[in-house]
């Protein structure tokens, strides 16, 4: 590993001027599962690391308004124990409990979930070029290692987003909160994700000098639960092939409030709108399940060696439906 300054700022603004300043030279560690294997396999440089651990605020679940503020330094372990997430909010808490290891969970950060680079096979390797580290092409495309790449909603590189979190929090309809050299700023969860204006480098809307401080969760509509579900290759500690949380209210024998996110899928997170019409003011069935996971995997496109992943992910979410309305 190449050597770097470590700095710990006590103050956010004191960050964010940090990071601005120092452009690309500048790296943010949160707990650090990531960014330090990004370092000893040689795919990232830098000359100073910014911890975020003595930031004051960004460790704490605390009311906010009529919802509920989660800071971006709460581990994995935080969540699952926290007694903050209950009722519809549970849902974060038990898709954090299944992700990685207790030793990952207790070192990872929800901000650094939501913020960690692609699983790519490709990517993680310092000898292949490719567009997120600055190449002309996605060597991903004409390789055999395809089982965890996109099969829809790419442009130009075919990698996934890994994060678990992403899930439940889009179908919670969770708000990103943002703090830059600008000041503050708040947008949707699955603007935070899409908002890369094209880049293949970023896989979120974090602006030069922007750290994510927090989440926040709304309220949740009345009688609203979710569920979620995952497959990944091994039983524990790995990455979903196909993930998607499930959420809505069912009034007098109809759906309300109809929430579908899919993960493993596509290079960002995101609620399937065509899903939550089929949906909405529909009686559940398992018909109507199964209309709802053709429309979420309408517009897939597999790779040569990922097609499988398109029947996986429906019946995953079909299943899913079912499950939640139990």
């Amino acid at each position: 590993m190449r050597p770097f300054d470590y700095v710990e700022p006590t103050a956010l603004a004191e960050a964010t001027r940090t990071l601005h300043e120092g452009g690309e030279a500048v790296r943010v560690l949160a707990g650090g599962t990531d960014l330090l294997g990004e370092l000893k396999d040689g795919l990232v440089a830098c000359e100073r690391v910014v911890s975020l651990a003595r930031l004051p605020g960004l460790a704490a679940i605390e009311p906010e308004g009529q919802g509920l503020r989660v800071g971006a330094m709460v581990t994995l372990a935080g969540l699952v124990e926290a007694p903050q997430l209950s009722g519809p909010y549970a849902l974060l808490a038990q898709v954090a409990q299944g992700v990685a290891t207790p030793e990952v969970r207790n070192q990872g950060t929800l901000g650094g979930n939501l913020c960690q680079r692609p699983r790519c096979l490709h990517y993680r390797s310092p000898a292949v070029a490719c567009l997120k580290k600055g190449g002309s092409g996605c060597p991903a495309r004409e390789s055999p290692f395809q089982a965890y790449l996109s099969v829809m909603g790419e442009a130009g590189c075919v990698a996934t987003h890994p994060s678990d979190l992403a899930l439940p929090l889009l179908a919670l309809g969770a708000e990103a909160w943002l703090a830059g050299p600008q000041g503050e700023r708040r947008l949707p969860l699955d603007a935070f994700f899409s908002g890369t204006d094209g880049d293949p480098r970023r896989e979120t809307a974090l602006g030069a000098g922007e750290l994510l401080t927090a989440v926040w969760l709304p309220p949740a509509p009345a009688g609203w639960r979710g569920l979620h579900r995952k497959e990944r290759d091994r039983t524990a500690g790995d990455f979903a092939v196909a993930g998607v949380a499930v959420g809505c209210a069912v009034e007098g024998g109809t759906i309300r409030h109809a929430r579908v996110a899919l993960g493993g899928l596509a290079p960002a997170p995101a609620r399937s709108s065509a899903a939550e019409a089929v949906l909405d003011g529909r009686a559940p069935s398992r018909d109507l399940a199964e209309r709802a996971a053709q429309a979420a995997l309408a517009a897939a496109k597999p790779l040569p060696h990922n097609a499988y992943k398109v029947r996986l992910a429906r019946v995953l979410l079909a299943r899913a439906l079912e499950a939640l309305w139990g």
